[in-house]
């Protein structure tokens, strides 16, 4: 388990496109809350006590390249078709799976605690740097913290499970964007209310529809919504788990 998990990590690290896509979105972050949110905050603004709260969530919209690095972990492996390699490199198929579930897992992580941390302290550097001060805010960092690492976590988890299933990476990098977009909006036309508990949406309601506030319109918790997505991601991982075991077996071992 541990060389296979070694292998995977250095696969994460020795490619291009983790470091390209992780400076991609630091320097959006800075830039987005450093300048257009902190330095050119109006004064009313000023005096919301959950404006950090509220930057801290509101920027985890970028957590989908999060899941998009995930989505090329492993489809970079069909692409360039060394999937072969990996597996036969391994006396199992699971561990293999368990071990990029790990990688994507702590980058997940990773990239979620970075916009967490960078976009609340950009924000108050933007406010100060334009001479203006915030009113004293009100920040409950462990409820804040589970819910930012969660959803990082969840979008990250969400983009290896569809890499997973379709194995093709314009398809994967595609459904983030589609499914959570467009295909839960349509859905939301026939469920109304109970859009809430669909996959994205319930992800969405573990950090608010408005940055750090909990969406008191919606019937779920935080904690709940958290509840629900991950009955879609034990599914989801079971259904995947279960066809990267046996398809193809024959073929690629």
């Amino acid at each position: 388990m541990i060389p296979t998990l070694k292998a995977e990590f250095k696969k994460l690290l020795t490619v291009r496109s983790t470091y390209f896509i992780t400076g991609l979105v630091t320097a959006f972050v800075i830039f987005i809350t450093l300048y257009v949110i902190g330095w050119r905050m109006n004064i009313h603004d000023l005096h919301d006590p959950a404006q950090l709260a509220d930057a801290a969530t509101g920027a985890l919209t970028m957590s989908v390249f999060g899941a998009i690095v995930a989505v090329l972990l492993m489809t970079h492996e069909y692409r360039y078709n060394t999937i072969m390699h990996t597996l036969t490199s391994s006396n199992s198929r699971s561990k293999v799976l368990f071990s990029k579930f790990i990688v994507a897992s702590v980058y997940a992580l990773f990239l979620a605690a970075l916009i967490g941390i960078l976009s609340p302290t950009m924000v108050y550097l933007g406010v100060h740097l334009h001479g203006h001060m915030l009113v004293p805010q009100t920040l409950h960092y462990g409820n804040l913290a589970w819910r930012v690492l969660f959803y990082g976590w969840g979008f990250g988890m969400a983009g290896l499970l569809l890499a997973v299933l379709s194995r093709n990476q314009i398809a994967s990098i595609v459904g983030l964007f589609v499914i959570p977009d467009v295909i839960e909006q349509l859905f939301g036309l026939l469920l109304k209310h109970n859009t809430v508990y669909l996959p994205f949406s319930s992800l969405n309601q573990v950090i608010g529809n408005s940055g750090g506030r909990t969406d008191t319109s919606s019937n779920l918790s935080p904690s709940k919504a958290a509840g629900v997505y991950c009955i879609y991601l034990v599914v989801g991982w079971i259904i995947g788990w279960y066809l990267f075991l046996y398809r193809d077996a024959t073929k690629l071992d």
